[in-house]
């Protein structure tokens, strides 16, 4: 299988609720790397570590990822979404895009590096400023 079929299948599995399936495409020395500003930020080993940064994640958001794709990227993938986190504590949300390379190793996904566009404005979202709007999508840049 190839690094952008392995990713689409794992999505595929993490989507239709099968937690374990996708687990079993990481390869044992597995890492994901989440910015450390956030909450479930740092550096996590191993299909334990895998499932207690989710935790944690789902412990403040909620999320819907939408227009994945997924582009191969030497022997690695890099998988862009645009996801919308809802905070559980204030029902505040953000919309934001998310770039993700994989790294494969025997046939299995060996390592993942998310970058959020913003974490200032997801961390935004914890905050529960009274009578404050519900954040939105940010606006496009202007190309120059």
């Amino acid at each position: 299988m190839s690094a952008v079929e392995l990713v689409g299948e794992m999505a595929r599995r993490f989507r239709a609720g099968d937690a374990d399936g996708a687990f079993a495409l990481l390869h044992p020395r597995f890492s994901i790397e989440q910015p450390a500003s956030l909450p479930h930020g740092g550096r996590h080993h191993g299909r334990a570590g895998m499932a207690a940064m989710g935790a944690e994640f789902a412990r403040h958001w909620e999320r819907a990822i939408v227009r994945p794709r997924i582009l191969e990227c030497g022997d690695g993938a890099v998988q862009i979404t645009t996801q919308t986190w809802t905070a559980r504590r204030t029902g505040r949300a953000a919309t934001v895009d998310v770039v993700e390379l994989f790294s494969v190793a025997d046939g299995l996904v060996a390592e993942i590096r998310v970058f959020q566009q913003d974490t200032h404005l997801l961390l935004a979202t914890l905050d529960p400023a009274p009578g404050g709007p519900v954040l939105d999508t940010p606006k496009p840049a202007v190309e120059q």
